[in-house]
């Protein structure tokens, strides 16, 4: 689906703005512990797997039960799981209104524990909280549905100008296309097809009701020829298509009980199938699978697709508390679906457990492609006209940490959670080589910006993390100034881009992540302001609900 080289396109869209030259030669001296370790295969890596057939990719100490179930990462193994994680679903479903749910979780896990949807309430003292709140107009908007378009600056810096609309959304261009942009790909059409491919993540959004011509493209995109014959083309595309009925499948439940889901979540029955169910709610299952293709670490790809489901959910947990959404990853933990409350304390301890899980992500791991899809989220909720990350945040500033964590810390899924998906406490101090100072602009950063000629990344560093630390701490909405945040950042990203300084911006990113969990826990106060969600969702979904479409196909 293209023309000659020198004018790639695929289909009708043009790709010149996206054939860009990254250089291999990021400065590692700039980088914690000297960079030691890492191995960035080119930016667009031809027909042969990127290094690994060479040198190989490392495989992690730890990771231990993601590695275990995720088997050698084939397409076997992701339909296997995706069958129990389709089946425990339903079986949740089926159980609203059950006698096991009329019964409570005391009586009804005597017997042999099964996934379940149960009803939860805020504590005593949150609930006064959130009362108090609202009297005084603190309430939180609805989210968006992720629509508007990107700026005609933006679309003309990655000559997306006459790519069709479905694509050009502030949401899908700042997910699934910078995600692509910052991993790389084959050539540039492999990249822009992989990123039609990922588009399948925002039939959950309706996408497919606003722009028809989805469908289609997403497609032409698992059929595409080229890509498919490139090194982990076909393995994505398979996992695509193996995704895409668990989407489809809970999409469908959710609108049958949609009227019955307040103040509802999943009980999970284990970790283990906790993992299992959040690998494919990521819902970005084909980035997994074409890096573990080309030679990945398979447990450390499942734990950051897995990170990719928290990072979103924690800056939803009071928005799905009372829409349609049974999955958050922090409602599901048995600290809270087992004992039915949502406490502060509980709230907290879920919270630094998934923040551990991420730290070797976001400080050591990433510059791997699972790991830089994970370090867009915190730009994605930024950029996507959907989550209102600042807003969240402002509003629920008052009851986030406001010193960092000292020592910061990390551990794995497995150690922060027992066999019953409680929280253990676990976790140990972050290597002192990645560990940063903790302050605003840490050592790590000051070290990293000190060492680039661009401006562009001092800017974004303060589009992402200075200037809304500013704005939040004043405590005082103001939409235009949200708004700048987001379009400079868009903007800056755009060009860091466009310029080829994808490694570094990837550094920064991950680095930002990092603070957000760890730092200056702009996550934890996001995760207390969805708590005063105003409810306009309530027996609703938070996306369009037209009648589904089937977005089937398989390569």
């Amino acid at each position: 689906m293209g023309a000659d080289a020198s004018f790639p396109r695929w289909g009708s869209c043009s790709l010149h703005g996206l054939n860009v030259e990254v250089g291999a030669g990021l400065d590692k001296d700039a980088l914690p512990g000297g960079g030691a370790g890492i191995t960035i295969p080119p930016y667009f890596w031809g027909e042969a797997p990127p290094v690994a057939a060479e040198l190989g990719f490392p495989v992690y100490a730890g990771y231990s039960q993601a590695r275990a179930l995720m088997g050698e990462g084939a397409t076997a193994d992701l339909t296997r799981l995706s069958r129990q994680a389709r089946d425990m679903v339903a079986e949740m479903f089926a159980s609203i209104g059950s006698r096991d749910e009329l019964l409570g979780d005391q009586e009804a896990s005597r017997s042999r524990p099964r996934p379940r949807v149960v009803q939860l309430r805020l504590s005593p003292e949150l609930a006064l909280w959130k009362s108090t709140q609202h009297a005084i107009g603190n309430v939180l908007p609805p989210k968006g549905k992720g629509l508007r378009h990107a700026s005609p600056e933006v679309l003309a810096l990655l000559g997306a100008t006459d790519w069709p609309d479905a694509i050009t959304t502030n949401n899908a261009l700042f997910g699934g296309a910078m995600t692509g942009m910052l991993i790389g790909a084959a050539d540039v059409r492999t990249m822009f097809s992989n990123y039609v491919t990922d588009m399948a993540v925002n039939y959950e959004y309706g996408y497919i009701h606003v722009f028809p011509h989805l469908l289609g493209l997403v497609q032409d995109a698992l059929a595409d020829a080229h890509a498919l014959g490139t090194p982990g083309g076909r393995q994505r595309r398979e996992a695509v298509a193996i995704g895409i009925p668990y989407i489809q499948d809970k999409m469908a439940l959710e609108v049958a009980n949609k009227t019955r889901l307040k103040d509802r979540s999943a009980l999970i029955m284990d970790r283990r199938a906790a993992q299992v169910i959040y690998l494919f709610d990521c819902s970005v299952l084909g980035i997994g699978a074409d890096a573990m293709a080309q030679g990945f670490d398979v447990g450390a790809i499942m734990s950051d697709l897995i990170l990719s489901v928290n990072s979103h959910d924690v800056i939803d947990v009071g928005s799905d508390l009372v829409n349609s959404e049974i999955m958050n990853s922090f409602l599901n933990v048995a600290d809270i679906a087992a004992s039915s409350v949502v406490s502060e304390a509980a709230l907290r301890a879920i919270y630094d457990a998934y923040a551990a899980t991420g730290a070797r992500t976001f400080t050591q791991r990433w510059h791997e492609p699972s790991a830089r899809m994970v370090v867009n989220e915190y730009t994605w909720h930024i950029n996507n006209d959907r989550h209102m990350l600042f807003r969240r945040a402002l509003l629920g500033w008052p009851k986030a940490r406001k010193s960092p964590a000292r020592p910061q810390r990390e551990a794995d899924f497995d150690e922060v959670f027992d066999a019953g998906f409680h929280t253990t406490g676990f976790s140990r101090p972050l290597d002192p080589e990645y560990a940063c100072d903790g302050e605003e602009t840490c050592n790590h950063v000051r070290r990293f910006l000190d060492r680039q000629d661009e401006d562009l990344l001092h800017a974004l560093w303060w589009s992402l993390v200075t200037g809304p630390l500013e704005y939040v701490r004043q405590g005082k909405v103001d939409e235009q100034r949200e708004e700048h945040f987001a379009e400079s950042s868009r903007l800056q990203m755009a060009q860091l881009f466009s310029k080829g300084l994808v490694n570094e911006m990837a550094w920064l990113l991950g680095h930002a992540s990092h603070h957000a969990w760890q730092v200056n826990y702009i996550y934890e106060a996001a995760m207390f302001g969805s708590i005063l969600d105003g409810g306009a969702l309530i027996g609703k979904l938070d996306r369009e609900e037209e009648a589904s479409e089937e977005l089937a196909g398989s390569p």
